[in-house]
């Protein structure tokens, strides 16, 4: 189990602690299990199930409130405010 985290600033998923790579932001917080995310270049939300190395499982729910796991890749993410 590896542990993610995301910037403050831009709310961008990380898989170091030390400082942003997007944004060189320093304030970084631990992702945790539960957080809503947003997969970036559509307009998926989730929330976090399971995290991976830096594969994220994610519980994804459709227009009829159907429930579905799918995995991304933790650069795909972005924390949802």
């Amino acid at each position: 189990m590896g542990k993610l985290y995301y910037c403050t600033e831009c709310k961008r998923v990380l898989t170091s602690n030390e400082k942003c790579q997007y944004c060189n932001g320093e304030s970084l917080k631990e992702l945790d299990y539960g957080t809503p995310v947003n997969i970036i270049g559509s307009k998926l939300k989730g929330k976090v199930l399971k995290i991976q190395e830096n594969v994220v499982r994610i519980i994804v729910r459709d227009d009829s409130n159907n429930k579905f796991i799918k995995e991304y890749e933790a650069e795909k993410l972005r924390k949802v405010l």
